[in-house]
This record gives C-alpha cells, sequence and structure tokens, in this order.
C-alpha cells in the first residue's frame, strides 16, 4: 500500500484541492473550469467523489484500472501481429511487463496521475488501425484528445498513414474532434459556453512559460529553460522546427514509398514521430514520455528487436519520475540525462531510416557464426 498512500505535491497542491471544490458542487458544477484537465476528466471526478471521500486512493484507482487495459492493449498489439493468442507466451510477457514497468506503477500508483488513460486509448487506436478498423480508431483517437492534448503526438503518425497507405480519407480525421466535442457536451447542456471545450487545450500550451519542464530533450542541453524571455522566442521556432522535421520523414516516406500498412513498420514511424515531437517541442514534462515508453515496449515483443532502445527510454523516464517525486532525488543532471536521450533518438532515427524507410534488416551486434 505505499504507493497508494503516496501523496506527490501534484496531489497537494491541484488534484485535491481540485476533489475538494468539485465534491462541493452538484453536476450542473461542470458548467464552469475546475483545474486544468478536460471536461470527461472533471465529470469522472465528480461521480468518483459520490463514490468516496478518500481522493488519494480514488485519483489512483481509476488510473490503475486503465493501467490494465493499457497492458491489454499492448498484449493485443503484439498478439495481432505475431497472429497467435493473446494467452501465448509473448503477448502475455508484453501484457505483464507493460503493467509491471516502473513508470506505469509510479504514474499511476504513486503520482496519481492518469496518462494510462490517453495512452490506452492510442494503443487499442493503433490496434484497430492495423486491422482496418478506421471509424473506430479515430473515435478512440477523439477519446484520447478528450483526456490529454497530448494525444497529439501520434497524430503526425496518422498523416503519414494517410499520405501513404491510402486506405483512409481526410473526413476521418474530423472524427477526433467530433468525438471531443460530443465527449464535452454534458457540459454545455449545463451552461459552459461552447468555445471553452477549445479554451481549455489553448490554456494548457501558454502553461509554465518555460522551455523544457524536467524532460531530457534538446531544450534541456541548451539551457536551463527556466528564463521566460526565452520561452516566447523558442516557442514559435521549436514548432516550425519540429514540423520541418516531421515533414521531411513524410517526404523521404512518400519518396520511397514505404508500407505503413505493415506492423513493424507503422509502429516504428509511431515511434520515430512522438518522439520526435518529444525531442524538439518546448515545455515538454518528463511524463510526456510514457506514450513513448509504452510503443517501444510494444515493438519489442511484436518484432524482437531493440530491446536496448526501449530499457534506455524507460530508465530516462525514471530519472524523471523520481527526480519530482521523490525530493528532486537524481544520480544525473538533467543536462547529462538530455544527451543520453540524444543519443537514443539519433540511434531510433537511424532504425527508422534503415528497417522502415529503406527496408534493410535490423543490424546483428554480434560476432558471425560464419568464418
Amino acid at each position: 500500500m505505499t504507493g497508494l498512500d503516496f501523496r506527490s505535491d501534484d496531489f497537494n497542491s491541484f488534484l485535491n484541492g481540485w476533489w475538494n471544490v468539485i465534491a462541493n458542487q452538484d453536476f450542473s458544477g461542470i458548467s464552469s473550469q475546475v483545474g486544468n484537465y478536460n471536461i470527461p476528466y472533471q465529470i469522472i471526478i465528480f461521480f468518483l467523489t459520490r463514490i468516496t471521500a478518500n481522493a488519494l486512493h480514488a485519483y489512483k484507482m481509476v488510473s490503475i484500472l486503465f493501467d490494465f487495459a493499457l497492458a491489454a492493449g499492448v498484449g493485443m498489439l503484439v498478439a495481432g501481429y505475431r497472429r497467435e493468442s493473446f494467452f501465448r507466451i509473448v503477448p502475455m510477457l508484453g501484457y505483464a511487463v507493460t503493467l509491471c514497468s516502473l513508470t506505469v506503477v509510479l504514474n499511476s500508483a504513486f503520482w496519481g496521475q492518469c496518462d494510462s488513460m490517453y495512452v490506452s486509448l492510442i494503443v487499442f487506436a493503433l490496434l484497430c488501425t492495423m486491422k482496418d478498423r478506421h471509424i473506430p480508431a479515430f473515435i478512440l483517437l477523439g477519446a484520447a484528445l478528450a483526456f490529454k492534448l497530448q494525444m497529439v503526438f501520434i497524430l503526425p503518425l496518422y498523416i503519414y498513414y494517410y499520405v501513404s497507405v491510402k486506405k483512409i480519407s481526410i473526413l476521418h480525421f474530423f472524427i477526433i474532434p467530433l468525438t471531443d466535442i460530443v465527449m464535452c457536451l454534458p457540459a454545455v447542456f449545463c451552461g459552459r459556453p461552447f468555445f471553452d471545450i477549445i479554451k481549455i487545450y489553448a490554456d494548457q500550451t501558454d502553461y509554465g512559460k518555460q522551455i523544457q519542464m524536467n524532460y531530457p530533450n534538446v531544450y534541456a542541453f541548451m539551457c536551463n529553460g527556466q528564463n521566460v524571455e526565452y520561452y516566447y522566442l523558442l516557442k514559435p521556432l521549436s514548432l516550425v522546427l519540429t514540423m520541418g522535421i516531421l515533414a521531411a520523414g513524410l517526404f523521404i516516406v512518400l519518396h520511397k514509398k514505404v508500407d505503413l500498412s505493415k506492423g513493424d513498420k507503422f509502429m516504428m514511424t509511431g515511434i520515430w514521430t512522438a518522439f520526435t515531437c518529444l525531442m524538439f517541442l518546448s515545455s515538454m514534462h518528463e511524463r510526456y514520455s510514457y506514450l513513448l515508453d509504452v510503443l517501444l515496449i510494444a515493438y519489442f515483443f511484436m518484432t524482437r528487436k531493440h530491446p536496448f532502445a526501449a530499457l534506455t527510454s524507460l530508465l530516462i523516464s525514471l530519472r524523471g519520475y523520481c527526480y519530482y517525486l521523490f525530493a528532486n532525488y537524481e544520480t544525473l543532471t538533467l543536462g547529462q540525462t538530455s544527451v543520453i536521450n540524444i543519443i537514443l533518438y539519433a540511434y531510433v532515427t537511424f532504425i527508422f531510416v534503415r528497417e522502415t524507410v529503406l527496408d534493410k534488416p535490423a543490424l546483428r551486434f554480434a560476432h558471425s557464426a560464419e568464418k
């Protein structure tokens, strides 16, 4: 029970206060914003306050339930790619490793965060896409967006998929905001202005006004990220840089006619595009690598390739979690960690280009048996 009883600074400073406000309102209280999470999460909190008075355990138990859904989604991805039963050894290992990975456990059971909610929905969207069930996939992406703006890290993958595979229509992308709007409509029916649905995420993008927020990307390597004057200069530049790199990747995928209908190429492209967003966008929190970690775990069990990438990414994320949760304890500074992460990004880019774009076999770091 150590994790469930742990009170993070986020809980003490934000989550507990939000709980107390919502607990003293009736359902019409969702017409006003409490906290900075989107409306569906606020609705979940409302119903939790009617079930229990223990805010700490309530937040965490909901996230833990989604941990199981997330692990099941990874297991199903692995099983679907390998064309075998979910209950075979490799898919079950994918399920178990995801569920028991330290960052997943720390995120929900210790921190009380809800990243497993939106990432589990993304994982099931990927699964639906690989099975050519595109409408359910985009509904799931919209539901993921309704819980967290960080869903957009996977959106470049679907743009790549749209222009290269041509199995979906541009109209499919409208399902994403439509689903978000539908999930937020209860607040509108209670009197909330419709455009507040958009304003919540617009406000989030300007929160903190720091170049980096404990995620070891290129900005953590370049500067300490605390200076507001640099923030206003680098934020638009970071967006342009990220879009430029993603556009270059899209051009290469189209030029080489990469078949993203193949599960391994689809997944590796998603890993690279999500990693690119993390590496070059400003104001990235340490928790934002949650999706990347899960995708790397899934990819390893699907293909049995590149365990080093998955393990390194998890350890990098673990450094950020330990720094925040446990009295700012760190064995490596953020700058030192950023060097390792930049090297990992270069390695993932190499994998993406060699194995996905050029369709060459993975390098084997072992002596050949042939003389």
